[in-house]
This record gives structure tokens, sequence and C-alpha cells, in this order.
């Protein structure tokens, strides 16, 4: 899990619909970042204990819990609207704790939850710096059908263009693949109203959320800072469907 660094909002001037944020990646010394706890590891249950019991033990505590886990329309979102379980995911596409949940324990959770109709998953965009802004730009620019295959995309090939020595030319090709031109880049990467929508999400977390390192997880509105493995997801969903 990625910690963020210190910030300095500059500029933040709401107009109507229209935002400009100065220096929000400007790094600020005077703050030191909180080392986010990571997950912990699934451990083998203990004689005569199940699996689910034992992953029931090992459910990391809530940092905390809202009633309001404020979603709208314009979220970006996979599965059914009266899922019984609403799960949001605040993450950075150069975050490597981000990617590996993505790549090793989204997709069962896709299989078992989000497909079968139990769980609704909202993505918020909350980047680290300024290359994952890029990133999750390219994949608000490619459309919203679009939108998950290129962040799924980004995250599979993360340790490859996260290492380039331009990084951001890689996500380019990425994205050429997935349909878009390179004028379309070049065109989506100077779109300030992109930017601003993308920094305005991230923002928002912060200060309804107290988001601060990613992944952050809220499951049924506990907040969890950390990836989880499956067993732990499947332990806090069964106890959230117990109740609704």
């Amino acid at each position: 899990m990625r910690n963020i660094w210190g910030w300095v909002v500059g500029v933040l001037v709401v107009v109507g619909a229209g935002i400009t944020i100065g220096k929000f990646f400007a790094e600020d010394s005077s703050r030191t970042a909180r080392a986010p706890r990571p997950a912990p590891a699934a451990t083998a249950p203990a004689a005569g204990t199940t699996v689910a019991e034992a992953a029931a033990t090992n459910i990391p505590k809530p940092t905390a819990s809202f009633s309001d886990m404020k979603v709208v329309p314009e979220d970006f979102s996979i599965g059914k609207v009266d899922a019984p379980v609403v799960m949001v995911e605040y993450a950075s596409l150069t975050c490597p704790h981000c990617a590996a949940f993505h790549n090793d324990v989204l997709p069962t959770i896709k299989t078992e939850f989000i497909d079968s109709g139990k769980v609704r998953l909202i993505y918020r965009d909350f980047p680290l710096d300024r290359v994952a802004l890029s990133a999750s730009m390219l994949a608000r620019c490619a459309g919203r059908d679009r939108y998950f295959g290129f962040v799924g995309a980004f995250f599979a090939a993360q340790a490859n263009w996260s290492r380039d020595n331009n990084p951001v030319a890689a996500l380019g090709r990425i994205a050429r693949v997935g349909g878009m031109s390179q004028q379309d880049v070049d065109a989506c990467l100077g779109k300030q109203d992109v930017a601003d929508a993308v920094l305005k999400q991230r923002l928002e977390g912060e200060k309804a959320f107290g988001v601060n390192s990613t992944p952050t997880i809220i499951i049924g509105g506990d907040k969890f800072d950390g990836g989880l493995t499956i067993e732990q997801f499947r332990a806090i969903v069964a106890g959230k469907m117990k109740k609704s």
C-alpha cells in the first residue's frame, strides 16, 4: 500500500461545475505521511476451525464507519445498482498494492460477488502522483464503456509502464492498444476539466472519508485501510449480508 506524499492544495476555486486546483502535487516537507497498516495475511485455520471461522477472526477492524457513502450516478461502477452490499474503493494507478488487489483478489470478488448481484463496486480515483493522474485521465477519456477495461489493463501492466523511462508515454502505448489514437491521448492529457474531475474526487475522498493511503476500501459503510485477502472479503460481506 502506497502512502500519500505531503500535499499542498494551492487553490481550489469552484465556479459552477468547473474547478481549478493549483499545485495539487506539491510536496509539503512540514507534513509527515502516516504509514498505513497493511492488511494481515491469511493464516491457516487451527485444528477444528473452519476456513470461514478462521477468516472471521482475521478480519481487520474498520478504521471508521459511514452511514452515507455518497454514491452518485456519475460514479464509475460495476455490479447491480440494487446489490445489497456497496463497496467503494479508492485507488491510485501507480500504487503496487492496488495493483496486487486488482490482479489477484478482485477477479474472484467479481466472479463470486459482483456477477452474482451481491456486491456493487464503486471505483474512485485517488492519484498519488502526476503519473497516476495521467493514467486516470486516460481511463476516463476512453469512455464509460471502456473505463474499467483501461483501469484493469493499467493495473495488469503496472510493473512495466511504471518503470519505463517515460511512464506517461508507456501509458499512451497501452491506450493506443485499447483503441485510442495518439491524437486522442495527447488531447486527453491536455484537458484541464478531466484533470480537475479526478483531483476533485481525490480531495472529496480525503475530506469525506479520511482517505490518506491506497487502497482504501469501504464495504457497507465500514472503512478498511489496506487491501483485503479474498478470505477476509468473504467474511466481511457475509456479515453484511446477515444484517441486510
